[in-house]
């Protein structure tokens, strides 16, 4: 487990440092070499250029920046009319500037190409700076004429209402008087019945709700003239720090200055210099961080297609139509099981029958028997023949001559026998074959069934299908055995195991049953899977190509994706 995951981490490490090469050779080498056939006089010519433009710059700087602090306190004082002009005349400066700084060279380059081009381009920066500044402030400047003019009108109207509400207040308190006078010498029972009274009472409240209405309209007006003075201040304050702020103008220039000083250090700095310089320039850490996404994108797309497989693509397959191989002139003979596979298998001739064997799985053979070279399986058939490695195979005749097939060369293989009757049918992977017996006379017959059409058969990868039909006996082989066994209810497998099954059931696809072994690569998305039928199905306990644990790569993988293409 620990080896795996430093076997893991070493192979990302390389593909991160693969990954880096060429990035690096795009951003870093290429200019350095384009920087090495300059040659030094180009690079002494460009530092001696960037120096004394940033030294001129930074004269010009500092001169912008005292005309900044002198003039812009001034602007609290301009109308806003002429100051709303300013700062449209400014924003169009700004565009057409911007416009002239965009289309030009890099300073890097200007510095070799075009001396006066560059001073020119920084001078425009200097600019762009100083209307940066310039226009924060005439916004607060006027800010600041619109709150002095809501502060003075509030001002005026609440003297205003002030002097009206002083004048509303004498009537209302000698409305209160007459009708306190008047109380103190009328009856309590005739109150209610006098007509001066109502009346005294009339003006009383008549005049006091007016005077009421003043005083409370005062009182909102004093809070709205606070207000107005807050905002003023405020506005005071914003225009004092848009006025006396140099920031802008002060960084204008900065680039150039670095650009210099890392003009002079790739001339005659030490080489720890030149490497951050270099770094700094080309942009190392963002390289890196392009890197490790690039690295980290492969990491992730099988784990992303994974995902879609299991959940979206395995789904679908699993409701698709079952591929069943239907041979048109079979009667429907059954084939029954074979006896449990062992390390070798006596093969007993009959009259008119010959054996057809590989040379790496013939053990003994009787003496008197005639025996023979046939160059391929099937004369039809010779890539196939040839790619499974049944060629050069010995044919062995004679009446009751008896022969052991057993794995000479393969301590794991076993062997069976499987009986094909007159008619009946067989969908077999040529490579588990060890041996054919055959009358001589009806030579073993083997078609081909392309699906061409069928999801299934693209997601396993096996579009073609080969059928042996009877008579015959067929020895298979298998690592660790091979078992023949009836379908009965169905069966799930492995898609290394299945080599062969009976030509009329369905043969299908099913998704692995558990989702993590699959999600980290330990299980393949697909299972085969055959329905319930009569049939038999025959299975390699250990497949060749999966004997080491895990699914062979690089050419064998190719070679193993090729011969399940073309059902060998």
């Amino acid at each position: 487990m620990i080896g795996s995951v430093f076997g893991w981490l070493g192979r990302n490490a390389l593909l991160y440092v693969l990954l880096l090469v060429p990035i690096a050779a795009s951003t870093f080498v290429v200019p350095w070499i384009k920087q090495v056939a300059a040659g030094t006089i180009s690079t002494q010519k460009r530092t001696h250029v960037l120096s004394i433009a940033a030294s001129r710059i930074a004269s010009e700087r500092d001169a912008a920046a005292k005309w900044f602090g002198e003039n812009a306190r001034v602007l609290r004082f301009e109308s806003m009319v002429k100051l709303d002009e300013q700062s449209r005349s400014l924003n169009k400066e700004r565009v057409e500037l911007e416009v002239s700084i965009n289309a030009a060279k890099p300073a890097w380059v200007l510095a070799i190409v075009d001396q006066n081009r560059l001073l020119a381009i920084e001078r425009n920066k200097l600019r762009v700076a100083v209307i940066d500044q310039e226009l924060p402030a005439i916004s607060a400047a006027r800010d600041v004429v619109v709150s002095n003019g809501a502060s003075i009108k509030a001002i005026g109207d609440l003297s205003a209402q002030r002097r009206e509400a002083m004048r509303l207040a004498p009537p209302c308190d000698q409305a209160r008087r007459n009708l306190s006078r008047f109380e103190q010498h009328w009856k309590l029972r005739q109150w209610w019945e006098n007509a001066a009274h109502t009346a005294l009472v009339s003006a009383r409240d008549e005049r006091c709700k007016v005077a009421r209405a003043a005083v409370t309209l005062l009182y909102q007006m004093i809070n709205v003239a606070r207000q107005k003075d807050t905002a003023k201040r405020r506005a005071d304050e914003a225009f004092a720090r848009a006025a006396n702020a140099t920031d802008m103008i002060r960084n204008a220039g900065l680039d150039l200055a670095k650009d210099a000083d890392r003009a002079r250090i790739e001339f005659s700095g030490s080489l720890p210099e030149r490497l951050r310089v270099w770094s700094e320039r080309w942009q190392l850490p963002k390289l890196l961080r392009t890197a490790a996404l690039a690295l980290a994108l492969i990491i992730a797309t099988p784990f992303l297609i994974r995902l879609f497989c299991y959940f979206v693509l395995a789904p679908l397959a699993m409701r698709r139509s079952a591929i069943r191989i239907r041979v048109p002139d079979g009667r429907g003979v059954g084939v029954q099981p074979s006896a449990p596979s062992t390390t070798s298998v006596a093969v007993r001739l009959v009259a008119g029958e010959e054996l057809l064997v590989r040379p790496d799985y013939l053990q003994t053979s009787s003496h008197a028997g005639a025996k023979g070279t046939q160059w391929w399986l099937d004369w039809t058939k010779p890539i196939t023949s040839i790619a499974t490695g049944l060629t050069f195979l010995t044919r062995i005749r004679g009446d009751g001559e008896v022969t052991t097939v057993s794995a000479v060369r393969d301590g794991l293989a076993e062997v069976t026998i499987l009986t094909l009757p007159e008619g009946a049918a067989c969908v077999l992977q040529p490579r588990a074959l060890a041996a054919v017996a055959q009358p001589i006379r009806q030579r073993l017959r083997i078609t081909r069934h392309w699906r061409l059409g069928s999801l299934n058969a693209w997601l396993t990868l096996q579009l073609r299908y080969l059928v042996f039909h009877g008579p015959a006996r067929l020895v298979l082989k298998g690592g660790r055995g091979v078992r023949v066994e009836a379908a009965e209810q169905g069966r799930v497998f492995g898609q290394d195991q299945l080599v062969g099954f009976s030509a009329d059931l369905a043969y299908s696809v099913t998704r692995t049953e558990t989702f993590w072994p699959y999600f980290l690569g330990r299980e393949q998305l697909l299972k085969d899977r055959v329905m319930a039928g009569e049939g038999v199905l025959i299975i390699e306990e250990a497949p060749f190509t999966a004997r080491h644990g895990e699914v062979r790569r690089g050419v064998e993988g190719i070679i193993d994706a090729g011969m399940k293409v073309f059902g060998m």
